[in-house]
């Protein structure tokens, strides 16, 4: 089965630390997380060590003073699933076995939770837990209900800004399922302001968002074009917050069996590096770079930086 792919295949998740004497100076002590993969896109992924990741804010180069890989004991993280409740029942109905299996594949040290969009917010179905077949068995089919939720985007906002946790960890991530359609805006105009919002609010809190593509109810968004600019959006999720965006072709996966081994590798390829951010504040460009031969490490393309 081909796999249509888009987005980076990188996470970036920047948080202050506390200042020091490089403060002083004009850097900034930040934290990120990043994925690593092979170019080829198979394989295993080389083992990172120190010097081997560059960091750059526009074309100046931030000093890297940490790097630590986020497996074994420090492996924990936050795994938000949120899905669409305007989704077709069958869309998903046919995939809840294997979502179900990759929930219980997690990592002990991984929190899961599930939720709900609808109305443009979420309902917690299931809080944060590592007890993953009692967060397996919160999942349930969608209403199904043309229009029930009318922006992935305004769902989105409501989740980071309201995180159901106050628990500290490395990582934060959503796993959306949702059509990307935005109801509340026009899907003939490229900039959505409800998609910028949703983004903003992830960078800023260091949320990573992945979504996998299904078929939302009703006929509203079965269109080419509009299906063609709703995965779009998703793509630009997945790419500004360092997620990624899954999904085959215009219609619903034929398994998401393939998606969820994708995304297990990426969470189990991920490293906490640490440096000092030497220019500016708010959202600001940052670009990975690495001379190592046949390594792909990419993130974001803004951090949040206070």
């Amino acid at each position: 089965m081909k796999i249509a792919k888009w987005a980076l295949s990188g996470t970036i998740a920047l948080a202050l630390m506390a200042s020091g004497p490089a403060a002083a100076m004009g850097a900034v002590p930040a934290q990120m997380v990043i994925t690593v993969s092979p170019a080829s896109g198979s394989g295993p992924a080389p083992v990172l060590e120190a010097g081997d990741v560059t960091v750059l804010q526009g074309n100046t180069p931030d000093r890297v003073i940490g790097l630590q890989r986020l497996a074994g004991e420090q492996a924990n993280m936050q795994l938000f699933v949120l899905l669409d409740d305007s989704t077709r029942s069958s869309s998903l109905g046919i995939q809840l076995g294997e979502l179900k299996s990759f929930l219980r594949s997690l990592p002990a040290t991984t929190q899961v939770a599930v939720g709900y969009m609808h109305n443009g917010t979420y309902a917690l179905s299931q809080a944060f837990t590592t007890d993953h077949a009692k967060a397996a068995a919160a999942l349930r089919l969608p209403a199904a209900i043309p229009g029930e939720n009318g922006s992935p985007y305004f769902a989105l906002s409501s989740l980071v800004n309201h995180w159901p946790s106050n628990e500290a960890t490395p990582r934060r991530a959503v796993l959306m399922f949702t059509d990307g359609v935005d109801r509340y805006y026009s899907s003939r105009i490229t900039d959505d302001p409800y998609l910028d919002a949703a983004v903003h609010e992830a960078l800023k809190r260091g949320v990573l968002v992945y979504s996998v593509y299904l078929r939302g109810a009703g006929l509203y968004g079965l269109g080419e074009w509009t299906t063609t600019m709703a995965q779009s959006r998703l793509i630009q999720v997945g790419q500004e917050t360092g997620g990624y965006a899954y999904f085959q072709g215009f219609t619903d996966p034929v398994s998401i069996s393939p998606f969820l081994k994708d995304l297990r590798q990426r969470l189990d390829n991920q490293y906490q590096v640490t440096i000092e951010a030497s220019n500016g504040k708010g959202y600001v460009p940052v670009k990975l770079r690495t001379e190592l031969p046949g390594l792909k490490i990419v993130g974001p393309t803004r951090v949040y930086v206070r």
